[in-house]
């Protein structure tokens, strides 16, 4: 019961390996269980070595690379303003980044008033809870006096009816099995047509509450004295509920009554940040001669506070580098990472709570378990369907308008209203990423004479995208979640929308592909197993699955050259971003839609050498914005692999945060 196991990750998977033989004692005791001898000991076998095909300067350098370059997003994204914009400007308000300091436990507000909270820290405590006091005062109002419907109130107000209810709901006082979802005031209430205290007093006469759980004058009480009984149980709860503490703090540093600056000292009060090694900033923010919002600015500009950290849009990332000979895994980083040594030979129980509650989820990595639609990424794959099933030919061209019409509603270019691509074949639609093209594709694979099946269009983008290895896992020696290929749609799911949903793993295993012309490999992150004196026990070989050939070489020349053409073309969308490399890379942008209310995820797969390719890099930062972004940080390393050791180390120095790439649209 006491062994040390892997928990996670090779550990775990390798466990039969990493583990070794156990001691063993033979011993004699007595009839009181005290030891008279031991007659036999066998001492515990060490464990054998496992050796990855990680390459650790270049996870490292990749790591710090994409934390530098989503701290640039980020940093260009902040605002001043409580509005958070339109779909396609989305900004991130500082008071957001104020309150994602407690909400995420950078500071940690459930020991303000501990044993050995300081002065500062208890002048705080003391702040809340004054505001919580208000806070509930505020909700006791605004169910027993308010007339309003929910959509009428203020953020505030709507946000603490929104506690209330789920926190009713959590309690089984509100007995939610039992509302009648069909009931006309129900649906007011889920319409934001009335307000919480009047649906809560019909919920009363519905039976929909347990009044069991409330303190009634008698058990002939009225609706009026049931309601008033729910009220002050609701009270009651929230005055002991710590959890409704950051909930106030929220709101409060929303309208401004808990200032950004109170909230920033409480880095340096409670040690996240050296009060005395940064002695001139800590007293500048304190007589406010620094503002909270320039504050900010600048410690994210230092990487003093980091995405991670802060838990907001964008604020997680992945990089896959593959070798596309073998299939095997040069880096694979997953943004934000751990300690895993506070996490083994006992747990820092603090920091694991920290990691399992953060909006970051630094535990879930993100290479294997984070799957997004593939977006124009995936535009190579619909090229190789059309091609190789003859709807189309390399010379083939194809008329954007802006808008296609061929299906209801119709779809759009991305180009659309501001313009249109005009005429393409495959090559130069790849280069400029034309929706309508695509459009087309995915029609066109649908035809049957004058008739147009859907199902007849996925069936065959399936039939590729299996021959690719996009219906399988990577190979990855470690848990990932499965692949989805679109089952709806045919003309979107050819531009990588649909029902498509892929892991970057997965993604990087079909550019892999792509790469060395159709050789499929399960990608493998291992390199070999060794004694502890360093004896090969195992060695870990290619995983080549599967071959997909197609009918003319030329094929896969016309989607190379398309790709090449993203990154050098006159109309690639990444030109800007890749001009003064010094090695040929081909590549393809992609963004995924997933949250009207969020920004896009932004993608990158890429290859390189273009004539002869040495790796892959496949980039991914969800909620990254812009597919540009991604594919800067692929460009960045490309720079650093082919460079030489002493601009190596130059590039590993330079810890500055990396300013958003300009906006593509794809």
């Amino acid at each position: 019961m006491d062994d040390a196991v892997g928990k996670a990750g090779i550990e775990k998977e390798l466990e039969s390996y990493l583990h070794g033989s156990s001691g063993s004692q033979t011993m004699i005791v007595n009839n009181i269980g005290k030891i008279v001898k031991t007659t036999k000991t066998e001492k515990a076998g060490t464990g054998n070595n496992v050796v990855l095909s990680i390459d650790s300067d270049l996870q490292e350098y990749a790591y710090n690379l994409l934390e530098r370059r989503i701290t640039g997003i980020v940093l260009s994204k902040l605002t001043t303003s409580d509005s958070k914009g339109d779909r396609s400007n989305i900004r991130i308000p500082i008071k957001d980044v104020y309150y994602s300091l407690i909400g995420n436990s950078i500071v940690d507000i459930t020991d303000l008033n501990g044993e050995r909270a300081n002065s500062y820290e208890k002048s705080m405590y003391k702040k809340i809870q004054s505001l919580k006091k208000d806070s509930i005062k505020t909700i006791r109002k605004n169910l027993t006096g308010s007339t309003k419907a929910y959509k009428d109130e203020s953020e505030e107000k709507q946000n603490y009816a929104d506690y209330v209810y789920k926190m009713l709901s959590r309690k089984k006082v509100l007995l939610t099995g039992s509302v009648d979802t069909k009931d006309k005031t129900y649906l007011r209430w889920k319409d934001e047509k009335i307000g919480l205290g009047e649906f809560l007093k019909y919920a009363i006469n519905k039976e929909w509450i347990d009044i069991s759980m409330l303190d009634l004058p008698s058990k002939y009480s009225d609706t009026e004295q049931i309601f008033d009984a729910l009220v002050s149980y609701v009270e009651e709860q929230l005055q002991k509920d710590d959890e409704f503490d950051l909930t106030v703090c929220e709101q409060k540093i929303g309208t401004g009554e808990l200032s950004g600056r109170s909230v920033c000292l409480l880095l340096y009060e409670q040690g996240v940040l050296n009060k005395k090694k940064d002695a001139g900033t800590y007293q500048s923010l304190k007589s406010g001669s620094l503002d909270a919002y320039s504050f900010i600015r600048q410690k994210l500009s230092k990487r003093e506070i980091t995405p991670a950290q802060l838990g907001l849009d964008p604020c997680s990332g992945s990089i896959v580098i593959t070798d596309p000979d073998t299939g095997k895994v040069k880096a694979m980083v997953s943004y934000p990472g751990y300690d895993s040594n506070k996490l083994s030979n006992g747990i820092d129980n603090d920091y694991y709570r920290q990691l399992a509650n953060s909006t970051a989820t630094p535990l879930y990595n993100q290479v294997l378990n984070h799957r997004t639609a593939p977006g124009s990424t995936f535009k190579p794959l619909s090229a190789i369907t059309a091609l190789n099933e003859g709807t189309i030919s390399t010379g083939t061209q194809i008329q954007c308008t802006g808008v296609f019409d061929k299906i209801s509603p119709a779809a759009h270019c991305w180009i659309y209203p501001n313009g249109r691509h005009g005429y393409n074949n495959v090559a130069g639609a790849l280069e400029v990423s034309c929706n309508c093209f695509f459009y087309e594709v995915g029609y066109d694979l649908g035809m049957t004479g004058a008739s147009y099946s859907s199902k007849k269009g996925l069936e065959a983008l399936k039939k590729y995208a299996t021959k690719i290895g996009l219906n399988k896992k990577s190979g990855i020696e470690l848990s990932e979640m499965a692949p989805h290929i679109s089952d709806e749609t045919s003309v979107r799911s050819a531009i990588g929308q649909g029902t498509n949903s892929f892991t970057p793993s997965q993604i990087s295993n079909y550019v892999t592909t792509l790469s060395n012309k159709g050789t499929v490999y399960d990608l493998s992150i291992l390199d070999k197993v060794t004694t502890s004196g360093g004896k090969t026990v195992k060695k870990y070989g290619v995983k080549k699955k599967s071959k997909l050939t197609l009918n003319d070489d030329s094929y896969w020349d016309a989607v190379w050259s398309g790709m090449r053409r993203v990154v050098s073309g006159k109309k690639g969308a990444v030109t800007s971003i890749f001009k003064g490399l010094n090695v040929k890379v081909a590549g393809k942008t992609g963004t995924a839609q997933e949250d009207k209310k969020r920004p896009n995820h932004a993608l990158f797969i890429s290859f390189g050498p273009y004539e002869d390719p040495e790796i892959t890099v496949t980039a991914v930062i969800p909620y990254g914005y812009t597919s540009s972004n991604a594919a800067a940080a692929a460009k960045d390393l490309y720079k650093y692999y082919f460079a030489n050791d002493k601009e190596k180390a130059k590039l590993r120095k330079d810890k500055k945060v990396i300013s958003a790439a300009g906006s593509v649209s794809d």
